[in-house]
């Protein structure tokens, strides 16, 4: 494995302090899809996706692999749980057949009297795997020095990634590109010996990665794409549609102007290379000359069947109680708040999509921001469906 320096830590990095001080109450996938109360996912619930390569995270990270190379006592997790404000994004890569996985320890910190709490690094790994992504990988390997290809690769066809050697908190990234495959390994917390170097990280992890590039490699061609329904409504490439700046600042009382288009940053990675394939949309209303904002949205087209596939968690520590919401012109609806995210948010299906009204919690008591975000989804929903 190469210790190249031009590597991205792309932004779909598994969280590690997400479950610091947490119990093995943490989030699980549900036995069976669930509503905010508990109630059966609805009738008109969509088909998911399935992976193109016929590919499950079994296969790409037997669990005793992952002991010998990151930590014993990993627990899988569903990818989205493992993401500090998991939402529609959250699904790009498995609404394009792609393959996406997780698992973290489980621990719990205990508080020292007189000492500030630091928090620690949580061992743990995400594996994602997309198909078809080469136009998408080429970016990438455009954008970050240091990407060896062919024979020079130390897996796959390409190859850009390092290992950092710092005990137990050791640290991985790669980003491998198998045929048109693009397959993202984050490892983090490697329970490695202080006296190892990066080279010794680099042979400690190189099993696991080539086992996941030999389990890709492997696999089948990609099959065909999954479509929505196709009932669901199109999504326009106009972030105004979900509100205008004008019906932003009447319904968040602010007087300033507000600048409203698609929101940047973030770097280039597998998972933004799965946004733009997926013809995911992220939006904002920013105040203007600055970088905060009253309203954030997220839309992934089509994405009913992940909407109800989030409602199947298991309620995170640090999410508040889910409401169930009715509003006009919308399909089904959710509201809650996140502590970790200093966020509430309204999730929402539109005409088969489902769409993220988002706003900061310090920006009013939940009650009201429930009924801000519920009146800005009730104006998208009369555009998209009207």
């Amino acid at each position: 494995m190469s210790t190249s320096s031009g590597t991205l830590v792309p932004a779909a990095l598994l969280a590690v302090a997400l479950l610091a001080g947490c119990t093995t109450e943490s989030p699980v996938p549900a036995e069976s899809a669930v509503g905010p109360s508990g109630t059966p996912a609805p009738a008109d619930a969509v088909t998911a996706p399935a992976s193109r390569l016929g590919l499950d995270c079994a296969d790409l990270v037997p669990d005793d692999l992952a002991a010998e190379t990151v930590a014993t006592g990993l627990v899988p997790l569903p990818y989205a749980a493992a993401l500090l404000g998991g939402g529609p994004l959250s699904y790009a890569i498995e609404q394009l057949g792609g393959t996406a996985c997780a698992a973290t320890a489980l621990t719990t910190s205990v508080p020292v009297v007189g000492v500030e709490p630091v928090e620690p690094v949580v061992s743990g790994y995400t594996v994602l795997v997309l198909p078809d992504a080469a136009e998408m990988y080429a970016r990438y390997a455009e954008l970050y020095t240091d990407v060896p290809s062919g024979a020079d690769a130390p897996y796959g066809d390409s190859f850009g990634g390092a290992c950092f050697g710092r005990g137990a908190e050791s640290s991985c990234t790669s980003n491998i590109l198998v045929g048109s495959t693009w397959i993202d390994v984050q490892l983090t917390g490697i329970d490695a010996h202080a006296a190892l170097s990066d080279d010794d990280v680099v042979a400690r992890v190189a099993p696991l990665i080539e086992s996941i590039v030999t389990t890709v490699a492997d696999a089948p061609a990609p099959g065909p794409l999954w479509t929505p329904a196709g009932n669901a409504v199109e999504l326009p490439a106009d972030c105004t549609v979900y509100a205008t700046a004008d019906e932003a600042r009447s319904t968040f009382q602010r007087t300033e102007e507000l600048w409203v288009g698609p929101a940047g940053g973030g770097g280039w990675g597998l998972s933004a290379g799965a946004w733009t394939m997926s013809g995911a949309e992220r939006c904002s209303w920013l105040l203007e000359n600055s970088d905060n904002g009253v309203l954030s949205v997220e839309a992934l087209p089509g994405a009913a069947w992940a909407y109800d596939a989030m409602l199947s968690l298991t309620a995170r520590p640090d999410q508040g109680a889910r409401s169930e919401e009715s509003i006009p012109g919308v399909e089904r609806a959710s509201f809650a708040c996140g502590s970790s995210t200093e966020t509430c948010s309204l999730d929402t299906v539109i005409g088969g999509n489902w769409v993220q009204f988002n706003t900061s919690s310090a920006h009013g008591d939940p009650d009201v921001l429930r009924d801000r975000l519920t009146r800005t989804a009730a104006g998208a929903a009369a555009r998209l469906s009207g």
